[in-house]
């Protein structure tokens, strides 16, 4: 289990697409591909059109970039 300092979340997502693969999210002025299966619990954004919340691990937010 992932705990709080491992996840990191983002407000204010929009998701641009989604696929069964990708969902694409502009995160600030960053759009980036994030994999359904790496969205943790207490994301609220899925389908094209949505706009809310984007919690990530860690790790995967550094790859993509997010944060460092």
């Amino acid at each position: 289990m992932i705990n709080g300092t491992d996840r990191v979340t983002f407000d204010g997502v929009e998701v641009i697409s989604a696929t069964d693969l990708v969902v694409m999210c502009q995160v600030g002025a960053r759009v980036v591909g994030v994999l359904p299966l790496h969205m943790l619990p207490g994301s609220d954004v899925s389908r094209a059109g949505d706009r809310g919340r984007l919690v990530l691990s860690r790790a995967t937010a550094v790859d993509l970039g997010l944060t460092h």
